[in-house]
């Protein structure tokens, strides 16, 4: 469920990044005589290795917080527990300190992942 979900955000991770990418890298490679698989490994993959990982750390952070997707498919069961089931099982137990401290770890988490994604792409884009 959290695939679907959150798949926009690894989308809008990479479509800059292919959208900066020229053609003429794909090109050369295949002139030199570089197969599909090896322009897609040596380098389209490499060039798109910052998007990638920005993509990744969005979607994660994104997944830790994503209750609906969850109790939707998978109801709130105990095997099934994540993140934002125990802080709602909490909260709904009258455990407000247990529900406020993992939502304060989660806030915490999204905020060191949204700042290590801006350091990536800034690095990217040249300016760190």
């Amino acid at each position: 469920a959290h695939i679907f979900v959150t798949f926009p955000y690894m989308l809008g991770g990479v479509k800059p990044v292919l959208d900066e990418l020229e053609v003429t890298y794909e090109e050369a490679a295949y002139t030199m005589g570089a197969s599909r698989l090896q322009t897609f490994w040596y380098v389209m993959l490499p060039a798109l290795r910052g998007g990638l990982f920005a993509g990744t750390l969005l979607t994660f952070a994104h997944s830790l917080g994503e209750f609906g997707a969850t109790v939707m498919v998978s109801g709130n069961l105990p095997r099934t527990k994540t993140s934002p089931l125990y802080i709602y099982a909490q909260f709904e137990a009258g455990n407000l300190e247990g529900a406020n401290a993992v939502a304060a770890v989660l806030a915490l988490l999204s905020f060191i992942i949204f700042f290590a994604v801006l350091r990536v792409t800034d690095r990217q884009k040249g300016r760190g």
